[in-house]
């Protein structure tokens, strides 16, 4: 037997507290590497237009457009798609039910009795 307070389903209320902390500091994690993303995309998107003013071709296609253009062009593209995926991953995690009813509010990742 446990002689430490249990919740309703019979699990400790401490490690209640502990997956709600760990959710907590996903979601901030997740918000974090989204933040991080769209920044790196505007700096390259900055980066890309310079390099057309620069170099006068704007045109993907032809055949003296910058290569540095395009593998930031490509590093854009991969950012954009993984910034859709941690953005399902971040909606996924909004939409879990809170694992814990009966416990005390969380202020900072640390209970508030």
């Amino acid at each position: 037997m446990h002689d430490g307070k249990m919740t309703d389903a019979g699990r400790p209320v401490h490690m209640e507290q502990f997956e709600v902390s760990q959710k907590e500091r996903r979601v901030v994690l997740l918000r974090t590497m989204i933040r991080d993303f769209e920044n790196m995309i505007v700096d390259l998107d900055g980066q890309i237009a310079t390099e057309e003013d620069h170099t006068r071709v704007k045109d993907p296609g032809h055949p003296a457009y910058s290569t540095l253009a395009v593998a930031a062009a490509k590093r854009r593209q991969n950012l954009l798609s993984s910034l859709s995926q941690v953005g399902s991953i971040l909606e996924v995690e909004l939409r879990e039910p809170a694992l814990v009813a009966n416990s005390p509010p969380m202020v900072s990742g640390v209970p508030s009795v």
